[in-house]
Parts: structure tokens; C-alpha cells; sequence
């Protein structure tokens, strides 16, 4: 538990911020992020509030315990500087392409939850177990791949911002596995 701080630190940040939400002291409104919202009116605080809050209990629980899972994992690997720059990286990139790709489609749309810098911390291990086990790494995640794939699809889900997450995460996985070694452990 002591090598997983930031992540936990980071679970309970978005748990403080549902029960926020949910006894109405904090409003989805000035927490989501939009393209009208975080970029027409410069409100860029809105892609890291907006990555904290989560609105439903299925949500939340869903996001955090994937968050554990992963983020775990992955802080133990890069250690908890680069985890956090790669969490923030891909919480404020993403966010701020997911937002401006919206522009025509859903300007007014809000997005919320954890869920694309939890793609992007996906695209990391990837690379990193790709690096490590060549397909046979990719290969065991494959039912996680179908089951986000099958999420992104749903009419409710930002599969713009699960994908700019995605890809945020990749281009850090190609970067961080170019600078260090990894090893099975």
C-alpha cells in the first residue's frame, strides 16, 4: 500500500468530490469540461476538475476500482514522479483534445469521470507489456480491451475522451519505454 500513495491519495480525492457532488455543496455543472466551457470561455481548470468527478455510485466504483488496479501497477513501475506526470499529461491533454475535437459535434455536452486518463494509463502498460512480452503481453488484455471498446460505444460514454486518452497514454508508454528498461518482475 505504501508504494501506491498517489494513487490512493488520487482515489479518495474523487470520492471526497462524490460525496461533494452528491449532497449538492458541489455542482456536475462548473466541474464538467466542455469545448464551450473549457475553451470558448477559457476555463481550463475544468479538464482536471472534470477528470475527478464522477456523478453516479456505478461510476464511481467502476473508475476507482479500475483506477486501483492499473494505477497500482503502474506507479510501483515508474515511480511516483512519473506517475504523476504522466497522470497529469494525460489528464490535461487528453482533456483539452477530447474538448476541442467536440467542438461541432457536442459543444455544450459536459464530460466528467475518471475514465479517459484511466484509458490513457491503459496505453502505458500496454506499450510497457508489449516492450517486455511482445503480443503474448497484449494478448492477456485483450478482454480488457473488448470490455472498453464495448463501453465506448454506449450513447451515455465520451468515446472521444476515452480515445484521446488512449492515445495521450500511448505516445507516454513509446516515450517512457525508449528511456528506461523494464523487466518481468
Amino acid at each position: 500500500m505504501m508504494n501506491s500513495q498517489v494513487t490512493i491519495i488520487i482515489i479518495l480525492i474523487n470520492i471526497a468530490i462524490f460525496g461533494l457532488v452528491n449532497t449538492k455543496k458541489l455542482d456536475v455543472g462548473s466541474l464538467g469540461s466542455s469545448y464551450m466551457m473549457t475553451i470558448q470561455n477559457h476555463q481550463y481548470h475544468r479538464v482536471i476538475t472534470s477528470a475527478f468527478t464522477q456523478r453516479e455510485v456505478m461510476h464511481l466504483f467502476c473508475n476507482m476500482y479500475s483506477l486501483y488496479n492499473i494505477g497500482t501497477t503502474l506507479e510501483r513501475a515508474l515511480g511516483k514522479e512519473l506517475y504523476i506526470l504522466f497522470y497529469a499529461l494525460i489528464m490535461v491533454v487528453g482533456g483539452l483534445l477530447s474538448a476541442r475535437i467536440k467542438k461541432k459535434k457536442s459543444p455544450f455536452t459536459l464530460s466528467i469521470g475518471a475514465s479517459g486518463v484511466l484509458c490513457g494509463l491503459f496505453g502505458i502498460y500496454m506499450v510497457i507489456a508489449f516492450s517486455i512480452w511482445g503480443f503474448a503481453g497484449i494478448r492477456s488484455m485483450i478482454p480488457t480491451i473488448v470490455i472498453l471498446v464495448a463501453m465506448t460505444l454506449s450513447p451515455k460514454i465520451d468515446s472521444v475522451g476515452h480515445f484521446t486518452g488512449l492515445l495521450t497514454g500511448l505516445i507516454c508508454g513509446i516515450v517512457v519505454v525508449n528511456m528506461y528498461s523494464f523487466v518481468a518482475y
